[in-house]
């Protein structure tokens, strides 16, 4: 069932990895997002954050939808 959080809003605190690989939060942003909930992604670490937001915007082909 695709879209299921669609017309929906996330707020995803610890959006960003530090190390290698994928941490809950960057997984559970991406996969709202998958599910066309609009994310807002929030981490201390500000490139943390804004590599999360790419790889969504990556998957997605825009900003629209999300």
């Amino acid at each position: 069932m695709p879209h299921r959080l669609q017309d929906k809003v996330a707020i995803v605190v610890g959006a960003g990895s530090i190390g290698p690989g994928w941490g809950n939060g960057k997984a559970t942003a991406v996969a709202f997002a998958r599910e066309g909930a609009k994310v807002l992604c929030v981490d201390i670490d500000e490139a943390a954050a804004a590599e999360t937001v790419a790889i969504i915007l990556r998957r997605a082909g825009s900003k629209r939808g999300l």
